[in-house]
């Protein structure tokens, strides 16, 4: 006898007595394996014990009332694998292809903007290039001077009356 032919007599022992021959080969099993004479003592006095409990009475609609629970499990409606609710299922797909939409239409704006600030430097470049003489520093000499004058509020009447 090995491990599991022993294993095997003792579930067959949880329904019902062993035969002779077969409560010899666990006696045989457990002189070679004395470890496991307590889980075999044990499960014996276990089964004894359950043999002599009585039969709980058992309604006599049981079968009936098992099948209607069985048709009432069947018949249930069942929740949708997807816990993502319709609409989001039918929406993202949009919401994504807007996002992209938009994102290109943002990208291709900047880089118009781009094109044309630059346009625009190169232009002014240009316009600076062409110029044959430019003003040296001392144009900016009397600067000081004229930032020091106090802001008028409007314009100078006594001036513009000279200029006339």
């Amino acid at each position: 006898m090995n491990e599991f032919d022993y294993k095997t007599l003792l579930e067959k022992r949880w329904r019902h007595k062993v035969t002779a021959a077969e409560e010899a080969s666990v006696r045989a099993w457990l002189a070679q394996h004395p470890e496991s004479r307590a889980d075999w003592d044990l499960e014996t006095q276990l089964s004894e014990a359950l043999e002599k409990l009585p039969d709980a009475p058992v309604p006599s609609n049981f079968t009936a009332r098992v099948l209607q629970a069985i048709e009432r499990e069947e018949s249930a409606p069942r929740p949708s694998p997807s816990r993502t609710p319709w609409f989001l299922r039918f929406l993202m797909p949009r919401i994504a292809v807007a996002i992209v939409a938009v994102g290109i239409f943002v990208v291709y704006h900047e880089h118009t903007a781009v094109t044309a600030r630059r346009a625009e430097a190169v232009q002014g470049v240009k316009v600076v290039s062409g110029v044959s003489s430019l003003p040296g520093p001392e144009i900016l000499q009397d600067f000081d001077t004229i930032r020091q004058l106090p802001a008028s509020t409007g314009p100078d009447k006594e001036l513009i009356a000279l200029m006339k």
